[in-house]
């Protein structure tokens, strides 16, 4: 188990879709929201254990049909949230233009504020739509299970995943933290933060693509 949870942490860290993600949404909206985020992630790789255990990720995997339809949708909402980040930044432009009209800040709309429960089941949409989470559930957790191990291959599975989320946790926690203190720094820069929901939804549009890259 501690070996599984050290390659746990390795993996975490390697670059990838959900570690730029995470990223992304921290330095666009701050660290309380990287860890909702984070949350969702995590959520979505219990319920990714939950269907390696009950061989609905095998049977995904073994459709092509199947595999490709969640490409599509996971594409489709990386697009989605792309859309609205570039959204976000053409309204933060127009917000900037009425301040330097002298224009009375009631005239102004809360621009780019999302909800703890929105950024939540977005971490979870953005893990159950990944057809590579898929992949990986069945790459990493099954070869780690132990069969001369007096608990059942389904219950280590779910220690398996349970650690898993601890390692995914402190390590996209620690990348929050760290894109969060940027935010905070550059808060009071209209233009860093327009430049943030730039570089959020062009980190969204890399991810779509990069879903049918496998």
């Amino acid at each position: 188990m501690l070996e599984f949870f050290i390659a746990a942490i390795v993996v975490a860290l390697a670059p990838g879709p959900d570690n730029l993600f995470v990223l992304a949404q921290s330095a666009t909206h701050g660290a309380k929201a990287g860890f909702c985020i984070i949350c969702g992630l995590c959520t979505g790789i219990m319920v990714q254990t939950g269907l390696l255990v009950v061989g609905v990720s095998a049977l995904i995997a073994a459709s092509p049909v199947a595999f490709f339809v969640i490409q599509c949708l996971g594409a489709a909402y990386l697009v989605y949230l792309a859309y609205k980040s570039f959204q976000v930044r053409a309204g933060v432009v127009a917000l900037d233009e009425r301040r330097e009209n002298g224009q009375s800040p009631t005239d102004e709309r809360r621009v780019g504020v999302v909800s703890a429960r929105r950024l939540y089941l977005r971490g979870i949409i953005m893990n159950l739509t990944n057809p590579k989470a898929i992949l990986f559930a069945l790459s990493f957790i099954p070869p780690a299970v132990k069969m001369d191990s007096p608990l059942s291959p389904s219950v280590q599975m779910l220690i398996l995943g349970s650690e898993f989320v601890v390692a995914t946790f402190i390590v996209f926690g620690t990348v929050a933290l760290l894109a969060g203190a940027v935010k905070k720094f550059m808060l009071n820069s209209p233009k860093a933060n327009r430049n943030l929901n730039w570089f959020s939804g062009a980190v969204f549009l890399f991810m779509a693509v990069a879903l049918f890259a496998l």
